[in-house]
């Protein structure tokens, strides 16, 4: 998983970049194969006079495609990716079932056409 944060009007030193590139890998940890590249970018909207803010923008790609974005905004940048955090974690999980779940009932379809195809003797029809 390949996770890179960019600040716009926002100065973040090492250590908080590493603190909310450790943040986001603990929140998508699980779902690594899955996941492809995490972009997170962090704006100040206001610039240096305060208030509600700052912004993130989280945009997850997924290895069989797509992407999964979410947006939030808060008073501080940590805060704000946290909460972000939180709900890409919910979002790209709730994604990744939702493509379980509809190849699970192809099978499942796939799977009831064979045995109503063998109660009928239609496969079984080619033994002379």
């Amino acid at each position: 998983m390949k996770i890179s944060i960019k600040a716009h009007r926002l100065k973040i030193d090492k250590q908080k970049n590493a603190a909310m590139e450790r943040r986001l890998r603990f929140a998508l940890g699980r779902f690594g194969a899955s996941v492809k590249e995490v972009r997170v970018r962090l704006t100040d909207l206001n610039g240096p006079k305060g208030g509600v803010d700052k912004e993130c923008l989280i945009i997850v790609r997924l290895q069989k495609g797509g992407e999964v974005i979410v947006q939030g905004s808060g008073k501080d940048c940590t805060a704000t990716l946290n909460y972000c955090a939180d709900r890409i974690s919910r979002a790209v999980e709730r994604d990744l079932s939702r493509n379980r779940t509809a190849s699970i009932r192809r099978m499942r379809r796939k799977q009831s056409a064979e045995q109503e195809a063998v109660l009928n003797g239609e496969l079984n029809d080619k033994s002379p």
